[in-house]
């Protein structure tokens, strides 16, 4: 660390010495009555959705919260890859995709609402680069026809939502999924769940063309990247796993066991400003949900204490534009960030996902196990 560094983490080691630190009961609300309020707006957005549909749309739609198949049915790959279950985008009026939208912003914050909406988007970003790439094959490439069928993936009508229970209950919950995309939201007892989570990207920065310059997931790695270059030599001993990443230990759909090993750094032998940044970085996460959902987590967070919260690196240091992986982990949070290989050769698309290995699916409140099947 430079002089300047030095003096910053003297000056928060000082201020962290004097002010008390208040613990939190693990999945308690800062604010019972805000959180009430908050159920209420998405009891009466999702049941506003439900009633624009069809009896046969709601047949579609409508599931069981114990339905462990359809709760977990979710992915970041494309459909022909893994088949969504639920009502498609595609198949709503314009009055329903209204509805539609104002049930997800009823439960995200603005900024985790804009996240999820680009996304939603962005496919219509990468049909047409696909398409562009496919018109310029020549017609005897034997893989024309087939990548002129995959191309119907990328598709911002090709998402999905699937309603668990009935909103007006106690315990109920919703699903959006589609490409590079899956927003589980669960209400028990007026509490109110977010995870699992997942958010991607290909291109994560649009390189060409009208829309060159639009970045999505950047601020994630941007916090990530901040923490890592804070460390010490002697922390980043502790933090970087490897110098290659293991794709294979991302808590994607299937894999909700990877939590099991504690890798990385403890928050415990991070210095004050280093804590501020690991902040940061999970609240970048923690506040793609509703403020009430968010204090609930972290709450959660601040309950199992610093000495179970770790922050872990793969791959280069240097290279922020390379290939890397980073994670955050702990008994109520698991954040996992992949910059994965795109189409020019590059690091170009992103995979990100929120899990609470206690509590996915507010499994622990619905005292239920909800299984998802790996894939590949």
């Amino acid at each position: 660390m430079n002089a300047f560094t030095q003096s910053v983490v003297y000056a928060f080691a000082v201020i962290a010495a004097v002010v008390p630190v208040t613990q939190a009961r693990a999945h308690d609300s800062v604010d019972h009555a805000l959180e009430a309020l908050r159920v209420e707006s998405m009891q009466e957005a999702t049941s506003a959705f439900l009633d624009t549909l069809t009896d046969q749309q709601r047949e579609t739609v409508m599931s069981a919260l114990d339905d462990n198949a359809a709760r977990t049915r979710w992915s970041n790959l494309p459909v022909s890859m893994a088949p969504r279950s639920g009502l498609a985008v595609a198949d709503m009026s314009s009055r329903q995709r209204r509805a539609l939208h104002a049930m997800m912003s009823s439960a995200l914050s603005s900024q985790g609402y804009l996240k999820s909406a680009t996304i939603m988007w962005h496919e219509d970003v990468l049909r047409d680069m696909f398409d562009a790439m496919v018109a310029a094959m020549p017609d005897s490439n034997p893989r024309k026809n087939q990548a002129l069928a995959f191309a119907d993936n990328y598709d911002t009508e090709k998402f999905f939502v699937t309603i668990f229970g009935s909103p007006e209950g106690a315990d109920w919950g919703w699903l959006v999924t589609g490409h590079h995309f899956a927003a589980n939201f669960t209400v028990s007892g007026g509490k109110v769940a977010f995870t699992p989570m997942f958010l991607g990207a290909s291109p994560q920065v649009v390189q060409e063309g009208r829309y060159a310059g639009w970045q999505l997931l950047q601020h994630e790695a941007d916090k990530a990247l901040a923490l890592l270059g804070s460390l010490s030599e002697d922390q980043l001993q502790q933090a970087v796993v490897s110098a290659e990443v293991d794709g294979s230990i991302f808590a994607g759909p299937g894999n909700q066991e990877s939590h099991k090993t504690a890798l990385g750094i403890k928050a415990s032998d991070l210095v004050p400003v280093q804590r501020r940044l690991l902040d940061a970085l999970l609240d970048e996460y923690l506040a793609d949900a509703s403020d009430e959902a968010a204090a609930r987590q972290r709450a959660a967070i601040e309950a199992d204490g610093p000495e179970s919260l770790r922050f872990a690196w793969w791959g280069p240091i240097d290279e922020p534009k390379g290939r890397y992986m980073f994670r955050v982990q702990g008994p109520s949070v698991l954040i996992d960030y992949v910059r994965e290989g795109s189409g020019d050769g590059e690091f170009n698309h992103v995979h990100s996902i929120i899990r609470d290995p206690s509590n996915d699916y507010g499994a622990d409140w619905l005292q239920r196990h909800y299984d998802e099947a790996h894939q590949e």
